[in-house]
């Protein structure tokens, strides 16, 4: 039988979490700084990529769903960091061509959402090879039997 070492769900909801989380940091660290600096609201575009980084809408869902399996819960908390991330890179679109005054930079928040852009290409990967995997073991358990 072929066997194919993958994470487990749980690693990739750990994973996807963690990611988030780092994520967030990023963002409310580069708004603290530019309270800081400016004393001035903070743009709309960064509470938005503040909300999403720090209140995963389809984990707390799936948290409430007492049927729900690891696997359920490692793509909720993949999707939430799919949501994170493009909110946050709209808010650095944008916050890079906004000419604002006296802003921090944005190369630590650039940086995270690289490594989770890296993350989120391979975990799809993850998945669709769990997916493998189970047919593979499916396809080879019949055939011995027969």
């Amino acid at each position: 039988m072929d066997t194919v070492t993958l994470p487990t769900w749980c690693m990739i909801a750990a994973d996807a979490t963690h990611h988030r989380e780092q994520l967030l940091e990023h963002v409310r660290r580069w708004g603290a700084a530019y309270h800081a600096v400016g004393g001035r609201a903070l743009p709309s575009r960064w509470l938005a990529a503040w909300d999403l980084s720090s209140r995963p809408v389809r984990s707390r869902m799936v948290d409430g769903d007492a049927t729900a399996t690891d696997r359920d819960r490692a793509e909720a908390a993949a999707d939430d960091l799919w949501d994170a991330t493009a909110v946050a890179w709209q808010f650095v679109r944008w916050a890079g061509g906004a000419r604002l005054e006296r802003t921090p930079p944005l190369e630590h928040v650039v940086a995270e959402l690289h490594a989770v852009g890296r993350w989120l290409a391979v975990s799809r990967v993850f998945v669709a090879n769990h997916d493998l995997a189970v047919d593979r073991l499916f396809r080879d358990a019949t055939e011995v039997a027969q």
